[in-house]
């Protein structure tokens, strides 16, 4: 590939990532794969670690890739569209940006509503609550946490499996549609938890919602946190009237 480099007029490096976006382009680096390393491009393309850090930094600025510090370098995933008002669910915002979405159950437990839970939920404090914690998958790629309360009554066959799939197409099958909800969006740098969960350093900012949704104007069926890696999100908010 070296002559073929050297045989043109721009700079090398360019060339380079020229190169790497056009296979990125043809899906050759599909969304969220991870790009050869270093040692492998230098071997690959028959040229300087110079260049090829040059050619990753400048894919990084172009906005076709993120570095992830000892990971490597990631083909960025076409960004989700996440509005707050929606009564759509995580995989059905996935499908819509053409993305293919999972999830991974982290924890699924019954326990009893502290009196912090309690008053979320608006329940006598030692209710027994479904409590969860689940990863959101993108192409592979984590690009939220959720940790859920959802007092037993209303789901008290709910359990670990179910949270596999789509949380909102189960509520749904229950019989249970989102009325009404309230939202408290906060900015933040996440702390050592949330960086190891969402692979995230701790400089970059992540959006934490927490939500009481509503299945009636008085009766709260979920208290919700969800962590949100923002550089692979547009978040919008669409009023209506």
């Amino acid at each position: 590939m070296t002559d073929i480099y050297t045989h043109q007029s721009l700079p090398l490096y360019l060339q380079v990532a020229e190169d790497l976006k056009q296979r990125i382009d043809q899906g050759v680096f599909p969304a969220g794969s991870r790009l050869p390393s270093e040692n492998q491009l230098v071997e690959q393309l028959k040229v300087s670690r110079v260049t090829v850090r040059k050619a990753l930094a400048y894919l990084n600025e172009q906005g076709y890739t993120f570095a992830e510090k000892g990971k490597g370098t990631f083909v960025k995933p076409t960004k989700l569209r996440h509005d707050f008002l929606s009564m759509s669910g995580f995989a059905q915002e996935a499908a819509g940006s053409g993305l293919k979405a999972k999830n991974l159950v982290d924890s699924f437990t019954v326990i009893e509503a502290s009196a912090d839970i309690a008053a979320k939920l608006n329940i006598a404090v030692g209710a027994r609550v479904n409590c969860a914690a689940r990863r959101r998958l993108v192409n592979d790629q984590v690009v939220s946490y959720e940790e859920f309360y959802i007092p037993r009554e209303i789901l008290p066959s709910l359990n670990h499996d179910d949270l596999l799939g789509s949380k909102f197409d189960y509520l749904s099958q229950q019989g249970i549609q989102m009325v009404k909800t309230q939202q408290k969006l906060i900015p933040a740098l996440p702390d050592e938890r949330i960086q190891s969960l969402l692979s995230v350093p701790a400089s970059e900012p992540i959006l934490i919602n927490q939500s009481q949704n509503y299945l009636s104007e008085q009766r709260v069926y979920e208290y919700s946190i969800v962590y949100y890696k923002s550089s692979v999100y547009d978040f919008e908010i669409t009023a209506r009237a």
